[in-house]
Parts: structure tokens; sequence; C-alpha cells
């Protein structure tokens, strides 16, 4: 039978396009990428796929209106959309807008342009939440959110702290809203010292005035204040009144001082620095709206809060009430899925959107997909993942991320026989971080399953506040356990169940059911992030197999057949 065709937008590493492919099915025709070294580790398992970069830059029709040649013949659509939207984490950052908002339209405009047979959309589980929101813009198609009725409301958004220039900050915003083109950039430092300024800022804000001194004395930070600040340059003088340059200049001379002088008046910095920053990212903030044409009422400042009234729309409720008026039956009740149900080793629950064409479904509603494993003492464990891998010792040189490895398995498991994949014994990817000796200690001591806050605090004098440090942080594995979501593991720290060292590559891929002859490309960082955002491979390859079901194809390699538990043994041994 005619495999069917899969564009894949936001491929990532390839964590969807491989669960397809792997029931042989499915071809992946195309593929829609901007990280490059998620592209590289991509183009490397899918050699003969083209691949894409800017999703905002595709076009997938012609000038008349018709669809590109290219995409004619595309049955489903896959991929997982960043979103953000508007949640509180966006005002913990410099920014208001995330430029991710927009990409779950992106990714619809893909569905209405196309008309696939069949969608899957993969995000975050909270995507649904009240919280996710979208700006309303002045490109936004009022008569279409009506007619989809959608709730558009008013808010008010706490976008920074209020200083004493906010009157005059107000007025010279105000006089660029009724610009045709209206942009700030002239007005905002560069990214360079305005991160070194605002690093200081933090640090005297929450006190630490050890490390604010420490960053003042550092050879590259004086270099830099010298090269963009103490050099009084004329552009200083387009920012808007007298005030602003009076604590510009005054901001300067403190900052001279800090850099020669040993005794610092650090709450005279704090308060210049203060002045400086907030309004710095006031301006940035509003140079995101006026770049994003963002509808807004009024701004206003409210004890020591400044205020913006602006209006909002849930993006769940759009993305539903859109995907419906494209003809698309979808998987609304049940959305939301764990990947230890099936047979990742990893407890990672994700929001996945399944959406046939209403004339192409025949069975009665879109089928969701079998768990491989019915309950909890059925699910995979870290041991089953990655124990025949104890011995083979990870390096610390991304050259040597192929090796030759003793050759063995974990008897009677189908879990470690669907990951020991290659013929030949070599591996990839196991390489590691290289550790700190202040790391090294730590991993001494902690026994499996603890974490950071079970260090005696002798260990933990790196970190400025650890009682805030999170649970995953210096996470040893517990072999008996089904692991927890697999993040960036190398930021995390994860020590490895029973060796004193960090998890590698090639064992963070395994938890997240990436067989051992994918290939992953970039730095080290890089390898560990694109993992960490990977759809795991084996609930791909469910979903994969449940729009089989829901169009009326048979499955011809049906997962579970390959993965489901018969017999449990914790044997290790060469082949």
């Amino acid at each position: 039978m005619k495999k069917l065709n899969v564009l894949d937008l936001f491929a990532g590493a390839g964590g969807l396009s491989n669960g397809f492919e792997q029931t042989e099915q499915f071809k992946i025709k195309k593929a829609v990428e901007l990280n490059r070294a998620a592209r590289q580790t991509y183009i490397k398992n899918h050699e003969n796929v083209e691949v894409e970069e800017d999703i905002t830059k595709v076009k997938f029709s012609d000038s008349n209106g018709r669809l590109k040649e290219e995409y004619q013949d595309i049955d489903i659509v896959i991929g997982g959309p960043p979103c953000q939207g508007f949640s509180n984490a966006n005002r913990q950052k410099n920014s208001l807008i995330s430029n991710n908002n927009q990409l779950i339209k992106e990714y619809l405009r893909a569905i209405e342009k196309i008309k696939p047979t069949a969608f899957v959309m993969e995000n975050v589980k909270n995507m649904n939440s009240k919280t996710h929101k979208f700006y309303l813009t002045s490109l936004d198609n009022k008569e279409e959110l009506s007619f989809l009725k959608i709730n558009v409301i008013k808010e008010k958004v706490n976008i920074g702290e209020r200083t004493d220039l906010f009157d005059d900050l107000k007025a010279f915003i105000e006089s660029f809203i009724n610009k045709n083109e209206p942009h700030l950039l002239e007005y905002i430092l560069k990214e360079e010292i305005f991160s070194k300024l605002n690093t200081v800022y933090r640090l005297l804000k929450a006190s630490n005035i050890n490390k604010a001194d420490n960053f003042f004395e550092k050879t590259n930070n004086i270099k830099a204040f010298k090269k963009y600040l103490l050099r009084w340059e004329s552009s200083h003088e387009k920012y808007w009144n007298q005030s602003y340059k009076d604590d510009w200049f005054k901001l300067k001379v403190l900052l001279e001082k800090a850099i020669c002088e040993k005794n610092r008046n650090h709450s005279e910095i704090f308060y210049a620095l203060k002045q400086i920053i907030e309004n710095q990212k006031l301006l940035r903030k509003f140079q995101e709206i006026f770049q994003s044409n963002v509808v807004f009422k009024e701004l206003n400042a409210e004890e020591e809060s400044i205020i913006l009234e602006l209006y909002t729309y849930n993006v769940f409720d759009f993305l539903i009430s859109k995907i419906k008026s494209l003809g698309y039956v979808i998987n609304e009740e049940k959305h939301i899925f764990n990947a230890a149900d099936y047979g990742v080793p990893q407890l990672r629950k994700r929001l996945v959107l399944i959406g046939v064409k209403k004339e192409k479904l025949k069975i009665p509603e879109v089928k969701i997909p079998d768990p491989i494993c019915s309950k909890k003492e059925e699910y995979y464990s870290i041991f089953e993942a990655i124990a025949d891998l104890e011995s083979e010792t990870p390096e610390t040189d991304m050259a040597c991320s192929q090796a030759n490895r003793i050759n063995k398995i974990i008897l009677n498991n189908k879990l470690n026989s669907y990951l020991n994949n290659l013929s030949e014994p070599i591996i990839y990817n196991h390489v590691m971080t290289e550790s700190t000796e202040v790391a090294k200690n730590r991993f001494k001591v902690l026994k499996e399953g603890q974490n950071f806050h079970d260090l005696d605090d002798s260990l933990k004098t790196s970190y400025s506040n650890h009682a805030r440090t999170q649970n995953t942080i210096y996470r040893r594995l517990k072999y008996d356990t089904t692991s927890d979501t697999v993040v960036n593991i190398r930021k995390s720290m994860w020590v490895h169940p029973s060796k004193n060292r960090a998890i590698s590559i090639r064992e963070a891929a395994r938890l997240q059911s990436f067989q051992d002859s994918y290939v992953f490309k970039g730095t080290k960082d890089q390898q560990y992030q694109q993992i960490g955002n990977a759809v795991p491979p084996l609930l791909a390859r469910s979903i994969a197999e449940s729009i089989l079901t829901s169009l009326g194809i048979e499955i011809a390699l049906p997962v579970k057949n390959q993965l489901k538990r018969e017999t449990l043994s914790l044997a290790i041994t060469g082949n």
C-alpha cells in the first residue's frame, strides 16, 4: 500500500517524524525547523527529506492562491509549535511578548492552506489553561473571531516597576503612538551593555553585594562598561528629557567610581540603575508592542507597578474553534497523554491534538492511542532503558561521540531490545558534560532518588539561595523507577543511578525512547536540549497508529507487539 506523505512543522530533532516512520506506513516528505543544530540532527537521520528553516517564510500557495506542487500530495501534517502565549512566565523576563505566540497560528495556516487528511499537534500539557492567551492585534480578523465565538477580554497587565521618571516616560511613549511606523530602537541600549547593567541591578536588588562587587572587578565587564557606558556618546542626547540625561550621567559617574574604587555606595548605584534599567525594560516592551501591532488602551501607574490595559483571547479556545471550522474531527475531550503509557521509560504528560477530516474518518470518533502499559506497575524503568550502558564510561570529548561498546543487552526485555537496534558493537553520543570537582563531590554523597536538597550545607555554597533550588537539580536517578520528565538534563545535572557521573547524551536519548541508531549533532548543550525538547518516538508511533485506525488502514507493525511486556529480567548479558 502507498505510504502517506507527511509534512513535519517545528520538527526539532525529529522525534515525531521518527515515530511515524517506524510504522513503515508514512513517508516524511518535507520538514521545517529553525534551530540550526536541531536541523542538522534532523537531516542526519532523515537524509532524503527536504528541510526548510523559517515557518513564517514558507509559502504554501503561489500568487494565485493555488497550492504549490510540493504540498499537493501532503496527507498528514505533524508538529509541535512552541506556545507560551500570555503567561506569568513572560513577565519574569525583560520581554512582554514571546514571538512563539504567533507560531500556533503559523501551524494553523499550514492546515488551512494544505487541507491535509489528518494532522497531529503536540504541545505543553497546560496549553489548554486560562493563562495561555494571545494578545489582540490590529492585524487580527475581528470578523473571524466573532464567527468563531471567541471571547476577547480587556485585561490589566503588570509590565514593570514604577520609577521617578514614569510620567516623563509615559508622555514620551504616547508621542509615538500616532506615528505611522513607531519604533524606539534608537532609544534602546545595545544588548551587551543592557545585559551587564541588568545583571548588576538584579544582584543589588537581591542584596548579593559580594557578587555585585565581583562583577565590577571582572576584566571583561570593566572593558564592556568602558566601551559602551563610560564613553559619553552624542547619541544619548536623543533620550527624551533632561531628567533622564541627568540620571544617565549620574549612573556613568557612579560606575566609574565602582570600577576604580573598592568602597562602593551600593544603595546609590542601585537607585541610579533602577531609573535606567526599569525604563529601558519598558521601552523594550513597547517596541515589541509596536512591532507586533498589539492593541492597547491605556498606560498607568498603580502604586509601585506600571499597568497596561490590553485585550486578550484564549489560545486553546481559538485553536479548537478554528480547527472545527476547517472541517476536522478532533480528540477534544481526551488530549493529555503520558508517554509512560506508551512504553517510554519516562513520566511525561503532553497535550496532543489529533484531527481527521470528517469525510475521511472511518470510525465514529478519532481513535485515541491504546496504551502499551495499561497500569503503573507495567511502566518501563530507568534500569531497563540504560543499565546495559553502565559499564560503558562516557567520553567528555565531543570528538569521541562514536565509540566501540561491549555488546550487552538486558535479557528478555522488549524495551532494551528495541533501544539496542544497532547491528554493530558501536555507540553514538555516549558523551557527558565535564563535571567540576565540586559537582563530583556532590555525586559521591547522593544516594538513588536524592537531589540537591539532600546535600550537606557545606556542599551547597555555590548557590546563593539554595532553598529555592528545584528538586530536579542534582537528581540521582533511581534504577527501579520510571524517569521524571526529561528536560535539558545537563543544566539540571542529573546523576547516574550507580556511577558518580552525569547522565550521558545517549542515556538521555534512551530515556526519551530514541533508538541507538539515532545520531544527534551539535554541541553537548545543544544535543541535551534537543533531546529534552523532543517528542518521544514511541509516543509518536502510537499516535501514528491511531491515525491509521481512524482512516480505516490496517496497522502493519503494531508497536504493542514489539513493546508489550511479557516477562521481566534484570539480568544483563553479552550477546
